[in-house]
């Protein structure tokens, strides 16, 4: 995986500002990593080894964040919707709450 920011933590140069969490917790682990194979502390396969780990890592962060943030705009459909049905309860409207529901509605 390439990060915009992975030269920038390799060179050891100052975090950018504005990065999420997860890319602090990247650029972190990145520099750490980087400073520990100039100093020889791992080997170039350890180094390797720890990098795909840390890929790995952030992809699985990524897909989590990916999948809570559908969660919450589906729920904000989904209520949406149900107020719809609440304060005019036709068959048009339960129709449209059911769609949002089964996922074929965008509100």
């Amino acid at each position: 995986m390439k990060y915009i920011w992975e030269q920038d933590a390799k060179r050891n140069a100052p975090m950018p500002d504005g990065l999420n969490l997860v890319d602090q917790m990247a650029y972190q682990t990145l520099a750490e990593l980087a400073a520990r194979y100039k100093k020889g502390a791992v080997s170039a396969e350890q180094a390797k080894r720890e990098r795909a780990e840390l890929d790995r890592a952030y992809a699985i962060r990524l897909a989590c964040d990916e999948v809570a943030n559908w969660s919450v705009e589906l729920r904000k459909k989904i209520e949406i919707a149900h107020a719809k049905y609440r304060k005019d309860p036709t068959p048009e409207n339960a129709q449209l709450l059911s769609d949002v529901l089964d996922g074929f509605v965008r509100l």
